[in-house]
């Protein structure tokens, strides 16, 4: 028997846990060099694109139209304040001033963030250097966007419009753990996308497909969907997207690559596969600490509770990580309550779920609620989200949640919510286990994830034959 200190919402709970439970959790492995000086050499020496200053160097004479796009404040303050100055220097080294640099915020459907909030994201002295040359992607502002075709896949390809005409497009981004791809990275495919370029790649025959639903980036289909989009991307433009993606842990950033998005990925994805994998084995049950916050804000709200359980259960190589029909237990405080005012659209899907328990059902009625216009105006107005969004946490939560026998809210407030997302509320873990073990039998091979949401996160290598979905 072992003692284990979960993330349980806004505080810690000790847990006792069987002999022969998995423990995984991010493991800190040395940083490769100091961040500031290995942000500087990565600019000089990008993969598969001339350096930094010598692509700003050949841009047209006169005014010079550059914008720099970055991960929206969801994501790592490491990443932006470290990579931003280094960007900013060594284009203005270049002769690009100030002045011909537009700096935009890569929100897809995530909220348009506050000035004050920029200011705690980039810095008081970057608001104060930019001024109104700092804006929010809209992905509703039909002025304010290109359509570049379909892909192969059939997913519209809509950008935002100063982003595609700009001389030099820089994307500052982010490398780490993601149901959405494997790996994250090439942010403009999502983050500067037009409300029409979510539907294929987001939906339930792009995030929600069998060949999607794994950890593997060099087999999965959305990752295949993702890269096409960036490809057209690239070909819509005078040059190719210029990423700096940087991997980030409590310390700060402890590696970055730079260069093209075909670049980025022969890089940085096996040193991703190095600090972030885990060996685990094939779970009956998984017991996921959940933090107070994350991905897409408070844990009290159920549908991102929910998606803080199901998340890992799909970031799998090898064999599935849990076994078909096992439980899968988070342990939160969660009150389950959605926040209409910065969610729109939560509660109405959550609603429409409940009706039939159907995701098909649930997705014909996306353009509903997607396309309300009372909700999409609370996205427009700043600080929500856009209704379209609780649709694509259902189509990636689908996998977790058909494959579990039981979805278990150890430690949360009962209420309608949970009921309607198929969810059972239990008074403690302890409780969650007893009816865990009454599903699936004992013993019971437990994964347990205690900081999953408080650390970086990791994928599992499954030990077994591989399969594909």
């Amino acid at each position: 028997m072992a003692t284990v200190e979960f993330d349980a919402g806004a505080h810690r709970q000790a847990i006792t846990l069987t002999d022969g439970a998995a423990v995984l959790e991010y493991v800190e492995q040395p940083a490769t060099g100091e961040a500031n000086a290995r942000v500087e050499r990565a600019l000089d020496a990008p993969l598969g694109l001339p350096p930094l200053r010598e692509l700003a160097a050949t841009l047209p004479a006169g005014r010079r139209r550059v914008v720099i796009a970055f991960d929206d404040p969801n994501r790592p303050l490491a990443t932006i304040r470290t990579v931003l100055p280094a960007v900013l220097r060594h284009l203005n080294a270049a002769g690009v001033g100030d002045d011909d640099i537009t700096l935009v915020s890569a929100n897809g459907m995530h909220p348009k963030f506050s000035r004050e909030a920029f200011a705690a994201y980039l810095g008081a002295d970057v608001l104060e250097r930019f001024g109104d040359r700092l804006r929010n992607h809209d992905c509703e502002d039909v002025d304010d966007l290109v359509d570049l075709g379909t892909t192969e896949f059939g997913d519209v390809v809509q950008v935002n419009r100063q982003a595609v005409e700009s001389d030099l497009l820089v994307y500052i981004g982010n490398v780490a753990v993601n149901i959405w791809g494997g790996y994250s990275g090439t942010g403009s495919v999502v983050g500067l996308a037009g409300v029409r370029g979510f539907a294929g790649h987001h939906g339930r025959q792009g995030i929600g497909h069998p060949d999607s639903c794994h950890g593997d980036p060099r087999a999965m289909l959305y990752q295949r969907r993702k890269r096409a989009v960036a490809a057209a991307i690239d070909r819509g433009r005078p040059r190719p997207v210029f990423y700096v993606e940087a991997m980030t842990d409590a310390r700060g950033v402890i590696d970055v690559f730079v260069g093209s998005a075909d670049g980025i990925r022969v890089s940085a994805w096996p040193e991703a596969d190095r600090r972030f994998m885990r060996s685990s084995p094939t779970a009956d049950v998984v017991i996921v600490g959940l933090a107070p916050a994350f991905l897409y804000g408070p844990a009290h709200n159920p549908l991102i509770a929910l998606t803080g359980v199901c998340f890992p259960l799909r970031l799998w190589r090898g064999q599935p990580l849990l076994r078909p029909g096992g439980v899968v237990i988070g342990v939160t405080d969660s009150r389950g309550v959605v926040d209409a005012l910065t969610h729109p659209g939560y509660e109405e899907a959550i609603a429409e779920f409940g009706l039939a328990r159907s995701f098909e059902a649930l997705a014909k009625a996306g353009p509903r609620i997607g396309g309300d216009a009372a909700l999409v105006a609370r996205y427009r107005a700043g600080g929500a989200y856009h209704p379209w969004h609780p649709l694509w946490l259902f189509a990636e939560d689908e996998y977790g949640m058909t494959r579990a026998g039981a979805i278990i809210m150890a430690g949360a407030k009962p209420g309608m919510l949970w009921q309607r997302l198929g969810c059972v509320v239990a008074p403690t873990v302890g409780d969650a286990l007893v009816h865990a073990r009454d599903l699936v039998g004992t013993p019971a091979q437990i994964v347990a994830l205690p900081t999953y949401w408080s650390r970086p996160r990791v994928a599992f290598q499954v030990a077994g034959e591989a399969q594909t979905q």
